[in-house]
């Protein structure tokens, strides 16, 4: 698949830290330079979140664009029924692209994702869930056990370390990924909801702004926004070579489901 939704997401999400780091040593003695603070640090927050948004209506529109190039390099190959219910923007079709003729098939897909935003695990779930096979589903037992075990998972994102997992007998770690689940969830849904409170309502879901003065805090969600993002790319990146083989793309076309 292009690297296209990666390298923006890497580009996208380097601010956030470089904002945090300008926000940490700010001075703190009055209200006004206590909220400037908490304002940069909750721009960070939303500019983090924002580059997991746009990565994933990227990585949408490549893996859409891709299959559409492999079946027009490969006529024979049958597409799902579901495929064809994807509606593209005519204009996007029509217009000549100078650059290369499948180039149309990306922008097509992007007009059509212009419009989304990703603010839930669901949405991720519902736009590439049908491009996997049924055990390799976004964010199923498999996935879930892969990404507990990592030398680099964390107790913040499942409610479990990996040492304590791995301890688990196979009836336990059963239970364990269902928690893991339910707390992976709320996790990000609870990342994504601040993205939006900040937006939508200046970080005032009540009457007052909510807190926002650990730059630790601030630093930990875009560690697990960029974790989120890389794992979800490398999926994303194995179940497409899977998918289009399932289509009966041969091994060169796949290689070639670029632009």
């Amino acid at each position: 698949m292009p690297a296209t939704a990666l390298s923006h997401f890497d580009q996208d999400v380097a601010r956030a830290p470089a904002i945090v780091s300008h926000a940490d040593p700010l001075p703190q003695n009055n209200d006004a330079e206590r909220l400037l603070r908490s304002d940069l640090l909750r721009s960070a927050w939303m500019f983090a979140v924002g580059a997991l948004d746009a990565y994933v209506c990227d990585a949408d529109t490549d893996v859409v664009a891709a299959t559409i190039i492999s079946k027009s390099r490969r006529p024979a190959i049958e597409l799902p029924d579901w495929f064809h219910e994807i509606r593209f923007p005519v204009r996007a079709i029509l217009e000549p692209y100078a650059r290369n003729v499948n180039w149309r098939w990306r922008m097509a897909a992007r007009e059509m994702m212009a419009r989304e935003s990703v603010l839930s695990l669901s949405t991720v779930q519902t736009l590439f869930n049908k491009f996997f096979r049924d055990d390799q589903k976004f964010f199923g037992d498999s996935l879930l056990d892969a990404w507990i075990t990592r030398p680099d998972s964390s107790r913040r994102r499942y409610g479990i370390n990996r040492t304590a997992y791995l301890a688990l007998a196979p009836a336990g770690k059963a239970d364990a990924r269902r928690q893991a689940r339910r707390h992976f969830q709320e996790y990000y849904g609870n990342v994504f909801q601040r993205r939006h409170d900040c937006i939508h309502n200046c970080d005032r879901p009540r009457v007052a702004p909510q807190p926002l003065d650990e730059t630790g805090v601030v630093a930990n969600v875009i560690d697990d926004v960029d974790f989120l993002v890389r794992r979800c790319d490398e999926h994303v990146n194995a179940e497409l070579r899977h998918f289009l083989a399932g289509l009966g793309c041969p091994a060169a076309i796949i290689a070639q489901a670029g632009y």
